[in-house]
């Protein structure tokens, strides 16, 4: 992704219980992993599997994932090691 490419992303499907914080946890998930040096694919797809992750808990703070969990859930979909 850059001014000349762009990429498709999908969304993860969950059940969802509330989306509150569901887009502060992407947003946040995102810096944590382009900072740490991945790929903008990959960060999307971690980005997109930690907010898939808060939206299926009720609350704000309380719904936001582990990284433990977020690599699980990433892992499932395609991330393999670059988001380890």
């Amino acid at each position: 992704v850059n001014a000349e490419t762009t990429r498709h992303i999908e969304a993860i499907s969950v059940e969802v219980v509330d989306t509150t914080a569901a887009g502060d946890t992407f947003a946040g998930a995102l810096a944590v992993s382009l900072a740490s040096g991945r790929t903008m694919p990959d960060a999307l797809l971690f980005a997109s599997s930690a907010a898939a992750l808060a939206c299926t808990r009720l609350g704000a703070q309380p719904s936001v994932p582990t990284l433990r969990e977020v690599l699980e859930v990433a892992g499932e979909h395609q991330c393999g090691k670059k988001c380890r």
